[in-house]
């Protein structure tokens, strides 16, 4: 079994993320089985940890930080 991973730059934009599907689309198909783990964009996991202490802090703008987030995932 084959396991790739992409995380980080590999996953950072729109065009990173191109790459992986170019990546991905010449792998074998006779070849064993892959497992594809896509990490969050470069940046995410930061991004969800401060909404959650703004959330847990009861502070209004984490709402506006998970538009934020939501609109770079939507871009």
């Amino acid at each position: 079994m084959r396991i790739l991973k992409f995380g980080g730059t590999s996953v950072a934009n729109a065009e990173a993320i191109l790459q992986v599907t170019t990546i991905l689309k010449t792998l074998p198909l006779s070849q064993e089985p892959a497992i594809v783990v896509v990490s969050a964009f470069s940046g995410v996991t930061n991004s969800l940890e401060q909404i959650a202490e703004l959330a847990a802090l009861q502070e209004a703008s984490y709402e506006q930080k998970i538009e934020a987030l939501k609109n770079q995932h939507l871009t």
